[in-house]
């Protein structure tokens, strides 16, 4: 049974970036065309702006009710940002994820540092960065800000610079309606992946990723050889751009030195890519192990190298698939594996 907490849950897009880049200019953009997503209203004591609501984009409360969120444990999180206090809703942001209900946010790089601590698996951060210092400038002075306001600001763009690697995505917003097309990208992605590992938590498959391997297993007459301790046979990972059967004959190479061909491979081609005879798959807790599992016809019975040994295929710790396939294809093998 699949229980919630096992579930990816609602989602938190954290847009961070330095004052001035036009992170709710991108925010309001995208917010209408997208259902079930709403901005998260931050605690401020900053003054409210011309063009906002109390409890749209912020909460806007004096220094004094801001203390007694803090003394109440109300807010996640809390930071001073140009002489101003931000924080972050307790009730809010837990009742969204258990809600399964997604939120978007502008929040300063500390505090989107520790809500990843946090909400690891929700949270999704976001990097807008401008095309040019000198724009983020003229944007701040467009916004009315007097030259000392700004001056401050810039102070703290290098700190928040540094913090973009540090994101999942990054967005520079030099043009409005592109930044934007980004940011709904990118939201419709997340809800698709989230779609995605909870569909592989229902299938008591690991959310996170799935890892390759190939496996090749040398045959002769009814014997396999084994190595004595696991894994038992030849074993390799693909590089970048290289084929599980290429893995499979770089193992052989590697690891019985010998000099190995296609031609023994039991094989069906496809194009370039040979498919392997079974597959099989190994769950550990934070991953699945794909593994490639490939039958070699040796020409001949070689002297097997230290640790390594023929044994007889019924006594081998061969996978059940190999063993049917053993049984189900015998005459339609080559000489080597009958």
């Amino acid at each position: 049974m699949v229980t919630i907490s096992q579930r990816r849950q609602g989602l938190l897009f954290v847009l961070v970036g330095p004052a001035g880049v036009g992170k709710n200019e991108i925010m309001k953009q995208v917010l209408p065309r997208i259902g079930n997503l709403r901005q998260l209203p931050t605690a401020t004591t900053r003054p409210i702006r011309a063009s906002e609501l109390h409890g749209r984009e912020h909460l806007f409360v004096s220094r004094l009710e801001f203390q007694k969120l803090i003394e109440t444990n109300a807010l996640i999180e809390w930071q001073t940002v140009h002489d101003e206090l931000y924080g972050m809703p307790r009730a809010t942001v837990e009742q969204a994820i258990a809600n399964e209900e997604d939120l978007i946010a502008d929040i300063e790089v500390l505090g989107a540092t520790y809500l990843r601590s946090l909400y690891p698996d929700n949270s999704v951060l976001i990097f807008i960065q401008p095309p040019s210092l000198d724009e983020l400038n003229k944007r701040m002075a467009k916004r009315g800000e007097s030259p000392e306001q700004i001056a401050k600001r810039l102070r703290r763009v290098d700190m928040e610079m540094q913090y973009a690697p540090l994101c999942d995505y990054l967005i520079t917003n030099e043009k409005l309606d592109e930044a934007s097309e980004i940011l709904y990208a990118i939201v419709l992605a997340e809800r698709s992946h989230r779609a995605l590992l909870n569909l592989r938590v229902e299938r008591n498959l690991p959310r996170h990723k799935f890892v390759y391997a190939t496996m090749v297993i040398p045959m002769f007459n009814g014997e396999v050889l084994c190595h004595d301790h696991e894994p038992h046979f030849p074993t390799s990972y693909p590089t970048h751009g290289e084929f599980p059967h290429e893995a499979a004959l770089r193992a052989l190479r590697n690891e019985i030195g010998i000099t190995p061909s296609t031609d023994y491979l039991s094989k069906t081609p496809l194009d370039s890519f040979i498919l392997p005879a079974a597959l099989d798959t190994v769950v550990q807790e934070h991953f699945q192990q794909v593994v490639f599992i490939y039958l070699y016809a040796m020409s001949e019975r070689i002297m097997p190298p230290e640790h390594w040994t023929w044994t007889p295929c019924r006594e081998a710790a061969l996978p059940q698939t190999v063993l049917d396939i053993l049984d189900e294809q015998k005459r339609l093998m080559p000489e080597g594996l009958s």
